[in-house]
């Protein structure tokens, strides 16, 4: 794994050596190492010029963002960067990447977590998705906690937007992020859908809901929370494009005893059938889609894909695939923009990655180098 900065004099001097071909997007990425620094990175992509991929960008939290930085990626072949926003203590230190971002002459655009959202997890609890249905996510913890009397295991420190209170709550967090600063091409919104491990498996693909069980520590809002959530921050970024970041779900062999689903049976029963009709209106309300793909953090990077990063080709087809066997629209390839992982990943896999999201045919590609934090823990919560 790569834990240290990267030099962005290298990027330019490998694509030197790239042949490109003006007919198929070719993808390179340049690798040196410096000082050691807590920031996960690993090399900036150099991007060809090509017809199948219109968006090209980065995702940086603000401490990422220098001038050298911007200078390499954008004589790579970036075009955008996705600033993450935290917000807090972090806002001055984000102004002034927003004005490094715009004076490289990079489309400037946001990154904002939604539902993982620890501040909101630890001031009122009781919003935290929970773990009621199957209980094969034990096996993932030492000394899990159990209930008792009165009692609900929460996932922390995930507040999902599927029940009113947090809804309106995240949605007002969105908006103070958003407050003061530019104007943003693009806004990325990730995670408007449930906790992990939704209905208990362990999966961390598993996303269709925030209670599954009969405990409810808040009111659920009966359907299409995503896409209101879309529409109401459409309102307060009036001038960006809102770019909902979505998950898939899981798959049939993970339901292998050995698998991610430890036995149960999510790929034949609920879950996609959910997964469906939470995508559909929020698919109709966005023309374009970003597609979370984490290979590694998610131990994707398995020999049944075939090629290696082989996943994110069989996670972009789902999205055509699963809606049309469960009566609703396909979303096109064409429509999703691949958001891969940039953090903690060798020049090779980075590689890999980029040309598995060609193969696929998606319109962009989003390169996280701040890392995309999915983990979760059991907290007993008494709800009574």
């Amino acid at each position: 794994m790569i834990t240290t900065n990267v030099k962005s004099t290298a990027g330019s001097a490998v694509l030197q050596r790239l042949p490109r071909k003006p007919a198929r997007l070719r993808w390179a990425v340049g690798l040196a190492i410096v000082a050691t620094t807590s920031l996960a990175q690993a090399a900036e992509p150099a991007l060809a010029n090509g017809k199948t991929q219109a968006f090209r960008g980065a995702m940086l939290s603000a401490e990422q963002v220098t001038d050298e930085r911007l200078a390499t990626l954008r004589s790579s072949g970036i075009g955008a960067i996705a600033l993450e926003l935290r917000g807090g203590d972090q806002r001055e230190r984000e102004r002034k990447a927003c004005q490094r971002i715009v004076a490289a002459n990079l489309d400037l655009c946001y990154w904002i977590e939604v539902a993982r959202c620890k501040e909101l997890a630890d001031q009122h609890p009781a919003w935290m998705a929970s773990l009621q249905g199957h209980q094969e996510w034990r096996r993932l913890f030492k000394d899990p906690p159990v209930p008792g009397e009165n009692e609900v295991v929460k996932v922390h420190p995930w507040v999902p937007i599927l029940n009113q209170e947090p809804f309106q709550a995240q949605l007002d967090r969105v908006r103070g992020l958003l407050e003061s600063l530019p104007a943003a091409k693009v806004v990325f919104l990730n995670d408007l859908q449930g906790a992990p491990s939704a209905c208990g498996c362990g999966n961390n693909l598993c996303r269709w809901t925030s209670d599954y069980g009969k405990i409810r520590t808040s009111t659920p809002i009966e359907k299409d929370a995503a896409q209101a959530f879309v529409v109401a921050v459409k309102k307060t970024a009036s001038t960006s494009r809102i770019i909902p970041v979505w998950t898939t779900e899981c798959e049939e062999a993970d339901g292998a005893h050995d698998g991610p689903c430890a036995g149960v049976g999510c790929y034949r029963g609920i879950c996609w059938k959910a997964y469906t009709k939470q995508l559909t209106p929020v698919a109709e309300q966005c023309e374009t889609l970003g597609v979370l793909l984490p290979y590694r953090d998610w131990g994707r990077d398995l020999p049944r894909y075939g090629e290696p990063a082989g996943w994110i080709e069989s996670a972009v087809t789902s999205f055509a695939v699963m809606p049309a066997r469960h009566q609703a629209e396909p979303v096109s390839a064409s429509r999703l923009i691949a958001v891969v992982q940039g953090w903690d990943v060798t020049e090779t896999q980075l590689n890999q990655q980029l040309e598995a999201a060609r193969r696929s045919g998606v319109s962009g590609v989003l390169v996280c180098f701040a890392k995309v934090e999915q983990a979760w823990q059991p907290r007993l919560y008494r709800w009574k």
